[in-house]
C-alpha cells in the first residue's frame, strides 16, 4: 500500500502473510528490501511461537514473546542497514510479468458518497446478495456492493493513518498483481480503479479519464447525479471498446 499525507508525504506499507499471521512494515523503502525484512521477521517469530496458540496466550507468555521479538527486530534492523550499505539487498521495486494494465472497475465518489460505479468484464467473479431475474439489476447490485467496500477501505485508512491510500496491491501469482488505486480530485472527489497488470501503466488510464472527469469535479457535489450518469455512460462506452492499456 502507498499512503499519501500532507505532513509526511509518501510512505509505503507492505504486508506479508505466512501461516495465518500478518507481518507489516511501514516506511520508505524499495519493495525488495521490505520483502527481505518481512521474511526475517516471520522466520524468527515462528521460532518464538512453536507449539503455542498465539490467539490464547496468557499475559506473561505474550510479554515474553513481545520482548524477545522486539530485541530481534532491532538486530534485524541493524543487519538490514548493513546489507543496504553494502548493496547486498536489492534497491529495486517489484517487476511485472505484463506490459499492460486492464481495467475491471471504475468508481467516483464525493465525501464517501458513490456517484459513479462501473463494473466491466467478469474477471472479478463477484457475487451479489439475493436472486435476480434481470442481469442488469444483478450487475448494479454488484457495483453498489463493491463501491461500498472500497469506500470503507478508503475511510478506514484515512481515519486510522491520517493519509489516503494511493494504491493497494495484492499479489495473485508470480509477478502478477491486482491493484486498487485512488486518485484525489478537487472538492473531495476520489477516483477508484480496480485493475490488473503493470502498475507503471496506471498513468495511461488516469490521463485518459482526467479528460472527462475534470469538468464534473470543479464544484462540490450538490446531490444531483445527472452529470455523473452522463459521465458513467461515457466511461461505459469507452471501456467496452478499450479496457487494456499498454
Amino acid at each position: 500500500m502507498l499512503l499519501i499525507s500532507e505532513k509526511e508525504g509518501e510512505k509505503k506499507c507492505q504486508f506479508y502473510v505466512r501461516n495465518d499471521i500478518i507481518y507489516i512494515i511501514f516506511g520508505t523503502f524499495p519493495d525488495m528490501q521490505a520483502k527481505w525484512f518481512l521474511e526475517q521477521m516471520a522466520k524468527f517469530y515462528e521460532e518464538l511461537i512453536v507449539g503455542k496458540d498465539v490467539n490464547n496466550l496468557d499475559k506473561l507468555e505474550k510479554h515474553e514473546i513481545d520482548r524477545k521479538f522486539e530485541a530481534r527486530l532491532n538486530y534485524i534492523n541493524k543487519e538490514f542497514k548493513d546489507l543496504i550499505d553494502n548493496q547486498v539487498v536489492s534497491d529495486q521495486d517489484f517487476s511485472y510479468v505484463e506490459d499492460q494494465i486492464r481495467v475491471d472497475y471504475l468508481g467516483l465518489s464525493s465525501m464517501s458518497i458513490g456517484v459513479i460505479s462501473l463494473l466491466v468484464g467478469d474477471e472479478l467473479e463477484l457475487e451479489a446478495p439475493g436472486e435476480y431475474d434481470d442481469p442488469e439489476e444483478e450487475k448494479e447490485m454488484k457495483e453498489s456492493a463493491l463501491t461500498a467496500r472500497i469506500e470503507a477501505i478508503a475511510a478506514n485508512t484515512l481515519g486510522n493513518t491520517g493519509a489516503y491510500p494511493r494504491w493497494i496491491a495484492v499479489k495473485l501469482g508470480f509477478q502478477n498483481y491486482r491493484f486498487l488505486t485512488f486518485k484525489k480530485y478537487p472538492n473531495e472527489y476520489f477516483l477508484y480503479i480496480l485493475s490488473e497488470g503493470n502498475l507503471k501503466k496506471l498513468s495511461l488510464l488516469e490521463e485518459e479519464f482526467d479528460k472527462y472527469i475534470q469538468h464534473v469535479v470543479d464544484s462540490p457535489f450538490s446531490g444531483t447525479l445527472k452529470p455523473f450518469n452522463r459521465l458513467k455512460s461515457t466511461f461505459k462506452e469507452m471501456l467496452l471498446k478499450k479496457r487494456v492499456y499498454k
